[in-house]
């Protein structure tokens, strides 16, 4: 098994977390295989699929229900997906703070004992699974606030749902702080610099490192080059660009970095699996601000 990627998560914007709907043609992950700091909680309400979170192997048949812990290495669910149209909602949110509130606030035990038995991921079956999903699946159309109350609704009922499987697999990635916070800076640059021309150099230098040792440690701490990791952020740029604005394709390239149309065709079917016209034309994502 190839080595996972360190995926940047940003929350949506005034929020404490992230909440997303995916469905059918929507590029859910461009890492397969991959692993975040953030705790995320994954709903998949129909469909028979394939489930590997660390080297635990499983299959799903009526849907899946996931709360995986912080820096657990998993697939993405659409992988290995058998079915017709997949449909998947996903929440993704930093532990500490929650954890953090049961101190002062006795009510929130539930949730800080949730989060500590997900350390290796829990999976929900039974009535279970589409009872808290159907919860989740509300959050869609809340507003931000009301999102976060449902939150800590759905991490106490799955605290104390009876249809739940640890999944025992302690495969985590030890990511030192230092290290993280680098990375943070480096996607940071990425985010607002993306469609200019990035050099390893001017990076390194904003490290204070060498471009050769910032080559080797970005690649050993995400399992990814400096420029793919660039060239995927364009790419997701312009699938937000894509499904939601009419600019031709051309000028899409263009404002994301793409001086030859050429290669930005090549680089998006490499990476979303189909041309940039058809992922336009295909159903559009609904992600929810």
């Amino acid at each position: 098994m190839k080595k996972p990627s360190l995926e940047k998560i940003k929350p949506t914007e005034g929020s404490f977390f992230s909440l997303h709907h995916h469905k059918d043609h929507c590029l859910c992950h461009l890492d397969w295989w991959h692993f975040h700091p953030e705790f995320e909680i994954v709903y998949v309400p129909h469909g028979k699929g394939r489930r590997q979170v660390g080297h635990q192997a499983g299959v799903f048949t009526d849907g899946l229900l996931v709360l995986l812990g912080s820096n657990v290495q998993h697939y993405a669910f659409n992988f290995g997906f058998e079915s017709e149209g997949y449909e998947e909602y996903v929440i993704q949110f930093r532990g500490e703070e929650l954890r953090r509130l049961a101190d002062p606030f006795p009510e929130f035990a539930r949730v800080s004992a949730v989060l500590d038995r997900a350390q290796t991921g829990l999976s929900f079956d039974g009535g279970s699974k589409h009872r808290i999903g159907g919860m989740i699946r509300e959050m869609v159309g809340m507003g931000s606030f009301e999102r976060l109350l449902r939150l800590f609704e759905v991490l106490r009922e799955m605290e104390l749902s009876p249809e739940t499987e640890v999944l025992g697999a302690r495969t985590l990635l030890s990511v030192e702080p230092v290290h993280l916070r680098r990375i943070e800076q480096v996607y940071k640059i990425i985010r607002k610099e993306y469609q200019n021309d990035l050099s390893t150099r001017r990076i390194a230098d904003e490290l204070a490192m060498t471009d050769s040792s910032f080559c080797r440690f970005f690649k050993a701490t995400t399992g990814k080059t400096f420029k793919e990791a660039l060239t995927e952020a364009r790419i997701q740029k312009a699938c937000e660009l894509l499904l939601n604005s009419d600019m031709p394709i051309a000028t899409v390239a263009s404002v994301v970095g793409f001086n030859n149309i050429s290669l930005f065709n090549r680089m998006f079917r490499v990476l979303v699996k189909t041309t940039p016209n058809k992922y336009r034309g295909a159903n559009r994502v609904s992600v929810e601000t």
